[in-house]
């Protein structure tokens, strides 16, 4: 089989969501046959590393200038699809494409799908990590006034897009049933192929009140959750349990993200690896207010055996954890109350996170969640 696969950015490092998932499935198609890899490079991508897996890397530079993006909208009538349109990605895509036949065109997010837009294969396949309309949609709902606009605007935008280019794939896979549900009419095929771990390592129990989230820090929605936690749950935690402290850790923090930093609150910036992290954690949280796809951080904490305490919206799609590893608190005074009753009980904390290894074992798999996609394909 060949396969052509067109992604936002080269994702190893695996250090966001979504990079995972595309690696993820990046590497089961190469172990399928050739697998050719177009995406673009932010200065940080591994290509190297991506080739000693048996992937055919080509990619182009990251440089979202204003004229680009306004090229980019022209073509595609989103400003967020703009970002990732250029005319030299087109172009490495084409070249790929028409060198030889393509059994698979595999497109990450739907951003992309423009670039593939009157590409033959013998079978197109788009994976919606999200269904972008609805993500963008609550965005605007998590605001009011004025300040909801542009975010309606946008989504009303692509739903748009959803709707041109959703029909022209013969399959289309989303990361849970209540996406599909979000899907507009006219996908063809639709898989669900829920988010995974590879196989998880269970570490040892904590042994400090620490509290941990885990996520992009200059994603809009992590963003508004890491302000919540810092100025409206923090603060009566930490007057609930004195020694306690909060680590916020993921890459490209905002300025009122670092602004949280204190005595009790460490910001850490990018870091190369989350498990020393996780070790240290006693809980970790997920407390969203916005936000689509599931959270590939809530299953990186119950695979290392660490509890999770997240907002419906924060576990979304992953419904069959809640019991098994994640406990659901929707409002700033039930986040306080659950987060400081497993940092009371170090001993309830590590059972709840057994729990959530054991079911991220069972259940969430990368080889797991993928399977529907690879039979797909390979059929």
């Amino acid at each position: 089989m060949r396969a052509v696969m067109i992604a936002k950015f080269l994702p190893l490092p695996a250090d966001s969501g979504g990079r995972q998932r595309s690696l993820a499935i990046a590497r089961r198609l190469a172990g399928q046959g050739e697998l050719v890899l177009c995406a673009y490079d932010d200065g940080s991508g591994d290509a190297e590393g991506l080739r000693a897996m048996g992937i055919d890397v080509r990619s182009v530079p990251w440089r979202p200038s204003p004229m680009a993006v306004a090229r980019g909208a022209a073509a595609t009538r989103s400003i967020t699809a703009a970002r990732f349109w250029s005319t030299a990605l087109v172009a490495l895509v084409r070249r790929a494409v028409t060198e030889a036949p393509v059994d698979l065109l595999q497109v990450e997010y739907l951003q992309m799908a423009p670039v593939a837009v009157g590409l033959w294969a013998r079978r197109r396949v788009l994976d919606l990590h999200n269904v972008e309309s609805e993500l963008v949609a609550s965005y605007g709902r998590a605001r009011s006034g004025p300040a909801a606009l542009p975010y309606r605007l946008e989504a009303a935008a692509l739903r748009a897009l959803e709707r041109r280019v959703i029909r022209t794939f013969d399959t289309v896979v989303v990361v849970s049933e209540r996406e599909r549900d979000r899907l507009p009419a006219g996908a063809g095929s639709v898989l669900v192929c829920q988010n995974g771990q590879d196989l998880p390592v269970l570490l040892p129990p904590a042994t400090a009140p620490v509290v941990a989230f885990v996520a992009t820090l200059g994603w809009a929605p992590n963003v508004e959750a890491a302000l919540w936690l810092g100025r409206e749950i923090w603060p009566e935690v930490a007057r609930r349990v004195p020694e306690a402290r909060l680590l916020l850790v993921g890459r490209d923090p905002a300025p009122e993200v670092r602004a949280l930093a204190g005595p009790r609150v460490e910001v850490t910036g990018t870091v190369p690896d989350v498990a020393p992290y996780l070790t240290q954690a006693q809980v970790l949280v997920a407390p969203l207010l916005a936000g689509g796809g599931t959270r590939l951080k809530i299953m990186e904490a119950l695979g290392a055996g660490r509890p999770v305490v997240a907002t419906s919206i924060g576990c979304d799609g992953l419904e069959d954890l809640v019991g098994r590893g994640v406990v659901v608190a929707d409002t700033a005074g039930a986040m306080v109350e659950e987060i400081t009753a497993l940092l009371h009980d170090p001993g309830m904390a590590a059972r709840l996170g057994k729990l959530g290894h054991d079911a991220v074992l069972d259940d969430h798999t990368w080889d797991a969640a993928l399977a529907p996609l690879l039979a797909a394909v390979a059929s």
